[in-house]
């Protein structure tokens, strides 16, 4: 574990330092700029606004830095040949992998915190509860986020950064339709559409089920068990998807 802690630890400052985090930030901060912006023109629907946007950027965010950071988290350590220095200590592929998983969440969960409290200071000034609602939403967003940077480093073990984007972005898309998918499926008529949507959700998930930023709009609820089974269902894909993972760079050899 102290391996893992090591290389999560050195991930996260490397990643610290990247010119593209601050860019990310930048983006979010407009676009709840943006969104107090819109807000003037119908004052009614200010804070519904404000929320909507603020979380669509918290949302993006943390989907641009699982996506785009982690197709280039392994890459770069094999392209430089510094996975050679350490694997040649005593520390397994696996762990090295959730070393890098573990950094880059941690990234991710500090970006979303700095700038949900920004959304949360909007709120205020708008007299807008921020309440246990909000919280819920942003751990929606970092549930999401971790699957998808799971598929990024799967993805990564076998192919180049550039198709890893495209990929995992796909996966994204791909995720938020699954609903869409199964709608149009039991409605067609066509075998083969029915076939490939019974295959495709089993090997994507469904991202809608951490889809919670608008409870904090609407202000619903969500259950505790629907919570607890959510979790349990994003984060078996992630340890799925970083064994898979593992075993495809445990194969490769770096010489």
């Amino acid at each position: 574990m102290k391996s893992v802690y090591i290389i999560a630890i050195n991930t996260f400052r490397e990643i610290i330092r990247d010119r593209i985090l601050y860019g990310i930030i930048v983006f979010a901060l407009l676009l709840i700029s943006v969104s107090l912006a819109l807000g003037q023109l119908t004052f009614a629907e200010q804070a519904r606004i404000s929320a909507n946007f603020g979380f669509t950027g918290i949302h993006i965010s943390a989907v641009v830095l699982a996506i785009f950071v982690g197709s280039t988290l392994v890459a770069k350590e094999i392209d430089k040949k510094t996975i050679l220095t350490l694997l040649v200590r005593p520390l397994s592929r696996l762990q090295f992998i959730v070393g890098k998983a573990l950094g880059l969440i941690f990234v991710i969960s500090v970006v979303v915190g700095c700038l949900a409290l920004v959304l949360a200071m909007v709120f205020m000034g708008l007299n807008v509860s921020v309440n246990h609602l909000f919280f819920i939403g942003l751990y929606g967003v970092l549930l999401e986020a971790m699957i998808l940077l799971a598929y990024s480093l799967l993805f990564s073990s076998f192919t180049r950064p550039i198709m890893v984007v495209s990929c995992t972005a796909g996966v994204f898309f791909i995720g938020h339709w699954l609903n869409d998918l199964k709608f149009f499926a039991e409605r067609s008529k066509s075998l083969v559409f029915q076939q490939f949507e019974a295959v495709i959700k089993y090997l994507i998930p469904n991202f809608e089920m951490f889809n919670w930023r608008s409870l904090v709009i609407y202000n619903e609820s969500v259950s505790v068990g629907e919570l607890f089974w959510a979790s349990i269902y994003a984060i078996s894909w992630f340890c799925i998807l970083i064994l898979i993972t593992a075993l495809i760079i445990r194969r490769k050899d770096f010489a």
